[in-house]
């Protein structure tokens, strides 16, 4: 039995529409899903003495530094995440920590024990900086998406992906780190770039202006557990503000130091690919794309 939420839902407005209603488990209020999009929010996923831990382990293996200016900090666990193919590497593998395979790994809600991340990134966002809106590679991975955030909350703005996207993804822009060429590689290799930037206000202001009046916010609190599926995970775009301060239940709340862990699952040789239904922000669709001859419609 699951019941329709209101006050539960975790608000945040800042010049987007409220989100859609979630449904709460009625065994398990914090657990939050949205069916209709494929999204889960699970809260108090983690301790806050998980939590701690967690974070002094991160810091363990990347000291802390208050220089001015600290860009994001990235770990990368499992096969390494390959930033020319946008999937996952084939020889960079670096043994998963231990907090991810005791208190992560076990409470994660599986559809099957093939689901089973293997390839996690754990970023560090200093107060202030945000993600470009982005959907994640279809082809590389397996459907589910998770992100555990901890250390503080923040808001994630959702939209469904358009026109302007579709066309983003096909830009032919010059590679700065593939060996060869591809609209799709160097689309994304730019938008990853400018994540891992400190993110200017004038960078700020171009991503609000991109955002339409359909964008939403979600608020992901602390050692919460986000889960895409289904539309969030291949047709919605996701991304964070860049800005000092979020109004949340109509109170302006300064932005604090954020971690989060994105695990997914890999796929290899023929389990590759995508058979979705945006064609539009769909990597395979794109490869197929460019197979075709010139001057083909591709009917």
């Amino acid at each position: 039995m699951e019941d329709s939420a209101n006050s539960t839902s975790p608000i945040s407005t800042s010049n987007t529409n409220d989100p859609p209603l979630p449904v709460t488990d009625s065994s398990n209020p914090k657990v939050q899903r949205w069916p209709s999009l494929g999204l889960t929010l699970i809260h108090d996923f983690i301790t806050p003495d998980e939590e701690q831990t967690m974070i002094s382990e991160f810091h363990r293996v990347t000291p802390r530094t208050d220089k001015p200016g600290k860009k994001r900090i990235s770990q990368h666990y499992g096969y390494h995440f390959d930033y020319t193919t946008f999937g996952a590497s084939t020889t960079n593998f670096t043994p998963v920590p231990s907090y991810i395979r005791d208190w992560v790994l076990p409470r994660l809600p599986l559809q099957n024990a093939r689901d089973v991340p293997d390839q996690f990134t754990i970023q560090y966002y200093p107060p202030g900086s945000g993600i470009p809106p982005h959907v994640d590679t279809h082809s590389m991975f397996g459907e589910a998406l998770y992100s555990l955030s901890f250390g503080s909350g923040v808001p994630m703005v959702f939209r469904m992906s358009g026109p302007n996207d579709a066309r983003k993804m096909r830009l032919p822009k010059r590679s700065l780190m593939a060996s060869s060429s591809s609209p799709l590689a160097d689309c994304k290799q730019d938008a990853l770039q400018a994540e891992q930037s400190q993110p200017s206000p004038t960078s700020a202001a171009q991503t609000n202006e991109a955002e339409t009046e359909d964008s939403w916010e979600l608020l992901l609190p602390a050692r919460s557990l986000l889960l895409m599926q289904g539309p969030s995970r291949y047709g919605y775009t996701h991304g964070i503000r860049s800005r000092k301060t979020d109004i949340i239940n109509g109170k302006t709340v300064p932005r604090e130091g954020r971690y989060s862990i994105t695990m997914r699952t890999v796929r290899r040789g023929d389990e590759i690919g995508c058979d979705c239904a945006y064609p539009g922000v769909c990597d395979a669709r794109i490869r197929e794309e460019q197979r075709q001859p010139v001057g083909s419609s591709g009917q």
